[in-house]
């Protein structure tokens, strides 16, 4: 009986040292996972953060491109005022040249009031709409409309690709935000 005793004993401690193997086994494994699932979240991270930073600088390249489009803009209106300016300046030199060559036919002191009222109406309407042109919020409404066309179409529809594109910027922005937070406590 002794001996059926030593070969249950020594049964009972190989199957201890097969179950302490597996379990030395699923360690491993388990620790294996762990890595690949730790390598496999730090991976994904930072290709969102690549991608983040990536959209983060088109809408910076956007922004920029904007002010530059103002500032053209205005520029273009300043050198048209300039420009008018100019062209209203060489009108004055030549009738005061014309004037000044040939005697102009007398005139009554109303067809001259009539002429410069005219004239100031005419120049103020101009400077009005060049005063309109150059108002930062019509230069701001210019661009909202540029802006707008990029994700709306011509007619009317909306873009989805370009609305996802900006959907996707604006919650890798936020991401990375969140998991800076979880960085600075963690």
């Amino acid at each position: 009986m002794t001996d059926a005793l030593d070969k249950a004993a020594a049964g009972i401690d190989d199957a201890s040292a097969s179950v302490a193997d597996a379990a030395d086994q699923a360690a491993d494994g388990a620790a294996k996972a762990a890595d690949t699932v730790k390598a496999e979240t730090a991976k994904a991270a930072d290709t969102a953060k690549a991608k983040t930073v990536k959209a983060a600088d088109s809408v910076k390249a956007g922004t920029a491109k904007a002010a530059d489009t103002a500032k053209a803009e205005t520029v273009k209106a300043a050198d048209s005022v300039k420009a008018g300016t100019a062209k209203a300046a060489d009108k004055v030199a030549e009738a005061a040249d014309a004037a000044k060559a040939e005697p102009a036919p007398p005139r009554s002191m109303d067809e001259i009031e009539a002429e410069l009222a005219a004239t100031r109406e005419r120049l103020a309407g101009r400077i009005d709409e060049i005063t309109d042109y150059v108002r930062p919020a019509n230069v701001v409404e210019r661009q909202k409309n540029k802006l707008k066309s990029v994700f709306v179409d011509e007619y009317g529809g909306i873009k989805p690709d370009r609305v996802l594109m900006a959907a996707g910027v604006v919650v890798a922005i936020i991401g990375l935000g969140v998991l800076r937070r979880r960085r600075r406590r963690g």
